[in-house]
C-alpha cells in the first residue's frame, strides 16, 4: 500500500486530489496533508509522525514553493520519499521537468494520468535501489522505468530554456533545481552529459549534447566542440585565449583544465565577443 501525503495551499484542490486517490483505494493512502510550506515541514520533520511513500507537492504556494519544500525536508533519506508535482498549467514547471522528465500531473487531475503515476510508484517500490548504489539516478531515469505524461516527452521537441527557468538534477543522494545561469557548462560522458556547477560539483543527465544545445538560449551558452557547451558569463578573462593551428584553447572560471574550442567555434565566439 502506498502511503501518499498531499501538500497543497488550496483546500479545495486537497479534496480534489483526496477524491481522485480514492479511486485506487486498494493501492493508495492518504496518511495527511498540509496547506503551507511551513505545516509540511513540521510534520514531515517530526521523527513520530508517519513517513509517506510518496508527496503530492503543488508547485505555487503563496507562502513558500513547492521547490522551497524539498529544500527543507530530508527526503532522500535512508526511507526515500517520491515527489509527484502537481500543478495548474505552468510553462516555467514544465520546462523544467521536461529536461529531466522527472514525473508531474496537471490540474485538474486526469484519472487515467494518475494510474499511471501510482504504477510508476509501485514499480520504484518493488525495485528500490540502495541509496548508497551508484549512480541510482541512472537506473531513476531509464527508458525502462519511464512512463510518459501528457504524451511522449522525449519523442517531443525540446523546450527552449529561458535565464529565468531551472534544470533538475540529481547529484549522489541530492536533488536540486539549478537555475540556467548556474550551468557553467556541459560535456559529454559516455550516454549521457555532465553539468558543472559553480560549487565544483557535477549533475549527470541522460540526455544528449544535441538536447542541450536545442534546449539551452543560444545567446548565452555556446557549443565549443562535439563534446562541450559553455555558458559564455563563465569564460575567464584572466586567462586569455590560447590558439592553434588546429583551434583553440579556452578557460572557465574556477577550473584549472582548459577547453578545446573549434575553429569555426572560436570565429564564432571572437564575433560575439569581440574577442581580439
Amino acid at each position: 500500500m502506498i502511503q501518499a501525503y498531499l501538500i497543497d495551499d488550496e483546500r479545495l484542490a486537497r479534496l480534489e486530489m483526496r477524491q481522485a486517490l480514492a479511486d485506487f483505494a486498494d493501492r493508495v493512502a492518504v496518511i495527511g496533508e498540509a496547506a503551507s510550506k511551513s505545516e509540511a515541514i513540521a510534520y514531515l520533520s517530526a521523527p513520530q509522525n508517519p513517513r509517506p511513500h510518496v508527496i503530492f507537492l503543488d508547485i505555487n504556494m503563496p507562502n513558500g514553493s513547492g521547490f522551497e519544500v524539498l529544500e527543507e525536508i530530508d527526503y532522500d533519506g535512508e526511507e526515500q520519499i517520491r515527489i509527484v508535482f502537481v500543478t495548474a498549467y505552468d510553462e516555467y514547471a514544465i520546462r523544467a521537468f521536461k529536461v529531466n522528465a522527472l514525473d508531474y500531473i496537471l490540474k485538474p487531475v486526469d484519472p487515467d494520468r494518475l494510474e499511471l503515476t501510482i504504477a510508476r510508484i509501485e514499480k520504484n517500490l518493488r525495485h528500490e535501489q540502495p541509496l548508497d548504489t551508484q549512480p541510482q539516478f541512472h537506473k531513476e531515469f531509464s527508458s525502462e522505468n519511464y512512463i510518459p505524461a501528457q504524451g511522449d516527452i522525449q519523442a517531443q521537441e525540446a523546450p527552449t530554456l529561458t535565464l529565468e527557468d531551472y534544470v533538475f538534477v540529481t547529484i549522489g543522494k541530492q536533488r536540486r533545481f539549478v537555475p540556467v545561469p548556474e550551468i557553467v557548462c556541459i560535456t559529454a560522458s559516455d550516454n549521457y552529459t555532465e553539468l558543472w556547477l559553480p560549487d565544483g560539483k557535477r549533475a549527470m543527465m541522460l540526455r544528449t549534447m544535441n538536447e542541450w544545445e536545442a534546449t539551452l538560449p543560444e545567446q548565452d551558452f555556446l557549443r565549443i566542440h562535439r563534446g562541450t557547451i559553455i555558458n559564455r558569463t563563465y569564460l575567464d578573462a584572466s586567462r586569455p585565449v590560447e590558439s592553434s593551428g588546429s583551434g583553440a584553447v579556452i578557460f572557465l572560471r574556477d577550473i584549472v583544465e582548459p577547453f578545446a574550442i573549434s575553429r569555426r567555434s572560436f570565429a564564432k565566439l571572437k564575433e560575439q565577443l569581440s574577442v581580439k
